[in-house]
């Protein structure tokens, strides 16, 4: 009887128990906890910005961080966590925001929720910053909203919006064009424009 094969798959079969053994050890920190990000982009979808660059890394996210998200957004599914980049695409225009600034110590989440694409942003202490999404249903606007950009935006179409949520206010990225012109509006809720350009 050939006993060489009996002990190569204790063998194996030790290792392995050391390494899961390593693993939670690692992942048992009260403080962090690992994610393992893997994303592809897909050229067909409408919301490619929101998708953010391919992926594949495993990044620490504070418990306290994962915590404020689960509780904020406690349906979300498809949850990516990411470190914040200021060299990645730009999924918002960050200066029209309002925002509080942040650095590569914060994190960014891309997750979906209520069958949308979000991507929310949070410093490194687990505080909120904001929540985007992108609205391909033009229809589904605020009436004010649609009122403002009829009024004074006569003949334009609307090519692109960006629902924008922080602590303060909910307001509205929108991207207009009529021939050569373009115009991209922040707008509140209420149809009130907070910069134009």
């Amino acid at each position: 009887m050939n006993l060489r094969m009996p002990i190569l798959s204790l063998g194996i079969l030790l290792a392995l128990a050391a390494c899961k053994d390593k693993a939670s050890g690692d992942n048992a920190n009260a403080d962090t906890t690992t994610t393992t990000t893997t994303s592809t982009n897909s050229t067909s979808s409408s919301n490619d910005a929101m998708n953010g660059p391919a992926t594949s890394a495993a990044i620490e996210v504070p418990v306290k961080v994962k915590t404020t998200f689960e509780t904020k957004y406690p349906q979300a599914s498809s949850v990516r966590w990411d470190y914040y980049s200021p060299a990645s695409p730009a999924e918002i225009d960050w200066t029209w925001t309002g925002w509080p600034s942040i650095d590569t110590n914060d994190y960014v989440v891309h997750y979906t929720t209520d069958g949308s694409d979000y991507m929310s942003w949070y410093d490194d202490q687990g505080v909120w910053i904001g929540t985007v999404t992108n609205i391909s249903d033009y229809s589904s606007l605020p009436t004010p909203i649609s009122t403002a950009i009829n009024s004074q935006y006569d003949g334009y179409t609307i090519t692109s919006v960006k629902k924008e949520n922080d602590k303060d206010r909910t307001v509205y990225e929108i991207k207009l064009e009529k021939g050569d012109s373009k115009v991209k509006l922040l707008i509140d809720e209420n149809g009130k424009i907070w910069k134009k350009k």
